[in-house]
């Protein structure tokens, strides 16, 4: 597999050049780009397979350097040094990403996904959210879009259309406005961890619901909401005054 390593740190590019050369030898490394245009030149003109990618650079993000290479036929890993609700968008996105210092064995594992993803219209797919999404992050507003991963491959919706996530073991069941059910191979955690908590609250450890769709709140010895769909969804005794407030009940 032909690498291309693009970090405006020449510390950092060169550290992750000696994890692959040593730990990771089928992969050969074919440039190493401290500079943005750099990198437009070199990724353009060498057809690389995989692109390890740093976030931030001078005077343009990686984000940037992809809009102008065309067309991307390439898998990526991102680098980067982002905060946690930074890493979000890129969680969102479903595309992989090594925090620095780099782990070699978060390395392994980021590469032997990407060898297995198909280069083309899905990774494009999952850049334009990535973009989507990084754009909406500046701007505080939610992420309109998630990737979804299924046994079929990545299935991408609006965030919007979810109206409730049902916990399934080390699956996660997602029920769609519409009535569409998908199942995902992600925890209820997994899921948790990447939603707006102005929007989706943890009702009970077996369900997450998007607030925007409950329909009714009732209390009593068992407290229920029901959803828009017509599911009546248990609310934990724990987590019925996190609810009320988002409810401004």
């Amino acid at each position: 597999m032909r690498v291309i390593i693009v970090d405006d740190e020449i510390t950092s590019s060169q550290v992750l050049d000696k994890l692959i050369q040593h730990y990771l030898p089928d992969l050969q490394v074919i440039a190493i780009c401290n500079k943005p245009m750099d990198a437009v030149e070199k990724i353009s003109n060498l057809n690389p397979d995989l692109v390890f990618m740093d976030i931030e650079l001078p005077g343009m993000t990686g984000f940037d350097i992809l809009e102008k290479v065309n067309p991307i036929s390439f898998n990526i890993i991102f680098t980067t040094a982002h905060s946690q609700y930074g890493i979000k968008a890129i969680q969102f996105s479903a595309i992989d990403y090594l925090l620095k210092p780099i782990n070699i064995d978060e390395l392994r594992t980021a590469v032997a996904r990407s060898s297995k993803l198909l280069s083309g219209n899905q990774s494009l797919e999952r850049i334009k959210i990535l973009l989507e999404n990084i754009q909406l992050l500046q701007t505080n507003d939610p992420f309109n879009r998630i990737a979804l991963p299924t046994n079929d491959g990545l299935k991408f919706v609006y965030t919007n259309d979810i109206v409730r996530c049902m916990s399934s073991n080390n699956y996660t069941h997602i029920f769609l406005r519409g009535g569409e059910k998908i199942l995902i191979s992600k925890t209820l955690k997994d899921v948790e961890n990447v939603f707006s908590a102005h929007t989706f609250c943890r009702v009970h450890n077996s369900h997450l619901v998007n607030t925007t769709y409950i329909k009714k709140f009732i209390k009593s010895d068992i407290n229920m909401v029901v959803m828009s769909d017509g599911t009546e969804v248990e609310v934990s005794r724990r987590k019925k005054d996190e609810l009320l407030k988002i409810l401004n009940l």
